[in-house]
């Protein structure tokens, strides 16, 4: 009880974003299995990959607009219900209503309404899981979803489309929903953002507010929209494609799943070595496409490649969830993935229309890695170029000065000052209260007043910064 309670958000946001994200994988493979009925194999992939891809890179885009204009209304809960919602009729219209026309539609719509509640996820994460675990949070939820489709499909009799899956796909809406509800700390407009207005009006400049921020966030940006297209020219490649038929629907979910959890690993240890595993892992494809012929490793050599795609996967979206979370503009959280799907859809459609053969699309992805290389070693300079030295001396300030400029960067009052150095002494609201003559009850609403104006996530990290004052 005493591991839940301590990762109590990490669990929450975990729990959350798999059963999102099951969903989604649920809604995917329902929607391609149905256009079979109506579609040849080109026009499939033009609307599966393409256009749908389209659709929730809109629908994060429009969630961005959202959270940055509304944040009050974009964070609430009974908001983000109503949008689990309104799925219900459109996925029983696509599986039940034999319609094509109608079936294109509601695929358009429903991944519109993906992008919007795929970036309350991830804003979600970034405002309340520990920033050194968000690798970890989108690593494991992406694996339930990947898995999970699989394990559902074995229930269902390996079939996508029956009245079972509009079962659980009901089903995993209802749970979302009540975690959503029963989520009372859930992220609210005024949490990141107070403490955003804090910091503004104490002098704090904020991390995506210094102009090296921009140029970090602009240049990753740029590495995302070329890995992007990168990624989906080699994954849509026809020999490509031809080879991954050699593994059945649970090797491939399990091999991405293994991918997503160790990506997301590399990722909290080392973000460097994560963004130069996900540049590497963009090569695999060509290496498959190029080298790779008839032999008894077909299935582990296709596996592989299925494990090194989750690297870019875990890349696109952690590095913005963190920056958001690091830079308190949440609203940045969905944008890399948001990136991602519109260049990904963009590729698609450019094969698909083009009509591009393997030696081309080899062509392509090779001339791609030129600015990719540049701009990724571009980003890592800026990232580990600090700021240039003051010329001049700075003051040193006294331990009590330091205190000062603690509850002056954060806006305390004294009596939150007072409790933020025991905080950083590890001491229990008891303890608080029995030293200040307070009732716990009145430590605890100080407590929470403390984590609300500094935006950090919990009581121990409120002590870890304060001490560094000192």
């Amino acid at each position: 009880m005493a591991f839940i309670s301590k990762n109590r958000n990490f669990i929450l946001c975990c729990v959350i974003m798999a059963a999102v994200y099951l969903l989604d994988s649920l809604l995917f493979f329902s929607q391609f299995y149905l256009m079979y009925d109506f579609f040849d194999e080109k026009t499939i992939s033009a609307v599966s990959t393409g256009w749908a891809y389209l659709a929730q890179g809109l629908g994060l885009a429009l969630f961005i607009l959202l959270y940055r204009t509304k944040s009050r209304l974009s964070a609430r809960r009974m908001f983000q219900a109503a949008l689990f919602l309104i799925e219900i009729p459109v996925i029983m219209v696509s599986i039940l209503v034999p319609n094509k026309a109608l079936l294109i539609v509601m695929i358009i719509i429903l991944n519109i309404i993906v992008g919007l509640h795929t970036g309350f996820t991830f804003t979600l994460a970034a405002a309340q899981a520990p920033t050194s675990r968000l690798g970890l949070c989108y690593g494991l939820a992406y694996a339930v979803g990947a898995f999970g489709t699989w394990l559902i499909s074995v229930i269902n009799g390996g079939v996508m489309t029956s009245r079972h899956i509009l079962y659980a796909d009901i089903l995993l809406i209802a749970l979302i929903i009540f975690a959503i509800m029963m989520y009372r700390d859930a992220f609210t407009g005024e949490q990141k953002n107070g403490a955003k207005a804090e910091a503004d009006a104490s002098g704090a400049p904020g991390v995506s507010g210094s102009p090296a921020g921009r140029r970090i966030i602009i240049l990753l940006c740029l590495v995302i929209a070329i890995m992007a297209p990168i990624s989906s020219i080699g994954t849509n490649n026809n020999l490509y494609v031809e080879y991954c038929r050699e593994l059945d629907l649970l090797a491939q979910r399990s091999f991405y799943a293994v991918g997503l959890i160790a990506a997301g690993l590399v990722f909290d240890r080392n973000r460097t070595v994560s963004g130069i595993c996900s540049v590497v892992s963009l090569i695999y494809p060509i290496v498959l496409i190029m080298i790779y012929r008839e032999s008894g490793l077909v299935k582990l050599v296709v596996g592989l490649s299925y494990v090194i795609l989750g690297f870019f996967a875990v890349y696109r979206a952690s590095s913005f969830m963190t920056f958001a979370a690091e830079s308190k503009k949440l609203y940045l959280a969905p944008l890399g993935l948001a990136i991602a799907r519109a260049f990904e859809a963009a590729a698609v459609l450019l094969l698909i229309e083009m009509n591009i053969d393997e030696m081309t699309s080899v062509i392509l992805m090779s001339v791609l890695f030129i600015p990719l290389i540049i701009l990724f070693f571009v980003m890592l300079k800026a990232e580990y170029t600090g700021p240039a030295l003051p010329l001049e001396p700075q003051p040193v300030l006294s331990v009590d000065g330091r205190h000062a400029e603690f509850a002056r960067q954060y806006g305390l009052t004294r009596r939150e000052e007072e409790i933020t150095g025991f905080l950083s002494e590890g001491r229990s609201n008891g303890e608080i209260a029995e030293r200040l003559k307070l009732s716990e009850s009145t430590v605890r609403f100080h407590v929470s007043n403390i984590l609300k104006k500094t935006g950090m996530k919990d009581r121990n990290e409120v002590g870890r910064v304060y001490r560094s004052f000192l």
